[in-house]
């Protein structure tokens, strides 16, 4: 197309030879190339200078046509790399959709908002089914995803904890375990506190989330550890929710940190730090493998990233210390 726009745009073989830098024979074989091709001529060379056939101007006219969409693709792409205009889809369950993706939304939006930014909250079935459809680009969470289908870009580490009321402490034997984790210097007093044995608590009723679900895995594992049968009392679907009746006094449940640095403080609560190989997990973005990583995907993890550093999460100090 480059060629035969150049015999137009000089109605000349030869000049548009030169200014292309090939030989005028090369040209003209190209250009019937094309002729060939199309099944008629382009130029009428019958007359001096030459002129466009009927055909040719609307050749000629497809070229421009194309030209402009092409333009039109590469404006598109610089302004998509210099994140002045695209999307970017994201998915998470309740406790990161509430607590952490707003904060984390509106940076990246401040900063670009040319892109448009949607956010859907799901449990974890339901965000694996929209990655694998395409309806999303990435997904915050702390469940393992597998790594043949999935690549994983690491956020940070929360840690669960096991969360008493008072009321229902079995008795005072269990103070050495007990966190203050609403004091200054909690991180020492975590590095400082033994993890407590579930079989403590084996007499007092439960608030758990649903079978199928991570945190239910992991409480699963600790009962059968510790050789105890739990008596659960409910059977809820979110973490969040689990938490709040807790705090009315029902029963024990186990918590995220994330959670409990986004409500307010519980002190008629009881905090308690869990085996580690259990209760800390690891979270991350999820995305599909050999999907084209785009700059508003490695934006937003960037500015999750710091986001994360920012909020200094107890959890970091934890795995630290």
């Amino acid at each position: 197309m480059e060629y035969v726009y150049a015999v137009y745009k000089e109605m000349s073989f030869s000049r548009a030879a030169e200014k292309l830098f090939i030989s005028q024979p090369a040209l003209s074989a190209m250009v019937k190339k094309v002729e060939k091709r199309i099944g008629s001529p382009i130029f009428d060379r019958s007359c001096s200078p030459i002129r466009l056939t009927e055909i040719g101007q609307e050749y000629i006219t497809c070229i421009e046509q194309i030209t402009d969409i092409e333009n039109r693709f590469l404006q598109y792409l610089n302004q998509t790399e210099s994140l002045a205009t695209g999307s970017l889809s994201i998915g998470a369950n309740s406790v990161f959709a509430s607590f952490l993706l707003p904060n984390d939304i509106f940076t990246f939006s401040r900063c670009h908002p040319g892109v448009q930014v949607s956010m859907s909250e799901g449990n974890t079935d339901d965000l694996l089914k929209a990655l694998d459809a395409g309806t999303l680009d990435i997904v915050l969470e702390n469940y393992d995803f597998s790594d043949d289908t999935y690549e994983k870009r690491y956020l940070f580490t929360e840690n669960l904890l096991l969360v008493v009321p008072r009321a229902l402490l079995p008795d005072r034997s269990l103070e050495r375990y007990q966190l203050d984790i609403y004091h200054p210097d909690a991180a020492a007093d975590w590095a400082s506190t033994p993890c407590v044995p579930l079989s403590a608590f084996a007499n007092i009723p439960f608030l758990t989330l649903r079978t199928g679900n991570d945190t239910r895995h992991r409480f699963e594992q600790l009962c059968q550890r510790y050789g105890v049968s739990p008596h659960i009392h409910l059977e809820l679907d979110q973490l969040t929710t689990a938490y709040q009746i807790a705090r009315s006094g029902i029963g024990a449940t186990l918590v995220s940190d994330t959670i409990l640095q986004h409500t307010p403080p519980a002190h008629s609560m009881q905090y308690f730090r869990l085996d580690e190989d259990l209760s800390c997990r690891k979270v991350y973005f999820y995305f599909r493998r050999k999907k084209h990583i785009t700059k508003a995907m490695e934006e937003f993890f960037r500015i999750s990233a710091e986001q994360a550093r920012q909020r200094g999460k107890m959890t970091e100090m934890i795995c630290q210390a």
